[in-house]
């Protein structure tokens, strides 16, 4: 099933950019407090060890809550083995969320990983409406991305295909079948690799979340979902909780949740926020950089 994270991203990569505040119905509930943010912001991987900061921060006397895997502290998605370039750059644990072929900008073959697995197909120009029979991507087309994508045969792959289409027939918004077949990723990713000859990374902005797109001849054809490890640093000041969030590609954000209704001077919290980069060895001139809002209560 696609989740509220899930469909939000994927408005988001093919609709275009969308703010912060427009995506906080996507992450979750929060409890009744008030609650300062900063934009993300990226210092890149080579300009934060991971790890040191992890040392650095406990040394310092702060808390440290590692792993999260966006806010969760359990893995969801896979981990497939044995793809030395995404171990050397994501991290020995990250994991795929998704990976997505594109028949067009706008019809998109999408192999989800979260909450079991399933191939869905989005027409993102009609996502409200039923989905046209004339959108669906030929069987050909959709047997040879169920063929890289599973441990299957033709046969199988074709009765997956054709499900899909039954389902388009009987009319749905997306047609979708659940698959328990082993995933081969290896395989896409390869394929992905090879036919490409363009590829954009998106920042991660402390919360690990990290998409790859994959273009040839300047048109997009497949994206991967990854999420990559990430911590929170938490400095306790009464009342007052400051997080630095970081991810293993040196994105992060900042938080403070305090009581509702409560403000705190904004040169005071910078100034934390800059003790805390000091501390866990960041440079504190990002805090400079970063725009902050406030809410005075969450309900």
């Amino acid at each position: 099933m696609t989740t509220r994270r899930s469909f939000c991203r994927r408005v988001v990569a093919v609709g275009g950019a969308i703010s912060i505040g427009s995506l906080a119905g996507c992450v979750g509930p929060w409890n009744d407090a008030a609650v300062y943010w900063s934009d993300p912001g990226q210092v890149g991987p080579d300009d934060a060890d991971y790890e040191a900061v992890i040392t650095n921060a406990r040394d310092a006397g702060y808390t440290v809550e590692e792993p999260y895997y966006v806010n969760a502290r359990r893995p969801g998605g896979i981990h497939p083995e044995g793809i030395s370039r995404l171990d050397e750059f994501l991290g020995p644990d990250y994991r795929v969320f998704e990976f997505a072929f594109y028949h067009t900008p706008q019809i998109v073959l999408v192999v989800e990983l979260t909450g079991g697995t399933s191939v869905a197909v989005f027409d993102w120009r009609t996502v409200m409406e039923d989905f046209d029979l004339e959108s669906l991507p030929p069987e050909a087309w959709l047997v040879e991305r169920i063929l890289l994508s599973f441990d299957v045969d033709r046969s199988t792959a074709e009765t997956y295909a054709n499900d899909l289409r039954e389902q388009v027939v009987a009319g749905t918004r997306t047609p979708r079948i659940d698959v328990s077949d082993r995933v081969t990723f290896q395989n896409a990713y390869a394929h992905i690799e090879a036919e490409r000859d363009a590829v954009e990374g998106s920042e991660t902005g402390g919360d690990g979340w990290y998409t790859e797109r994959s273009f040839r001849d300047d048109v997009q054809f497949a994206d991967v979902d990854f999420v990559v490890q990430s911590l929170a640093v938490v400095h306790r000041d009464g009342d007052h909780e400051y997080r630095l969030k970081l991810d293993r590609l040196g994105g992060f954000n900042l938080r403070i949740d305090l009581p509702a209704g409560e403000e705190i001077p904004e040169a005071e919290y910078r100034e934390t926020f800059r003790r805390m980069f000091e501390d866990v060895g960041l440079d504190p001139g990002h805090v400079d950089e970063l725009a902050f809002e406030y809410t005075r209560s969450m309900w």
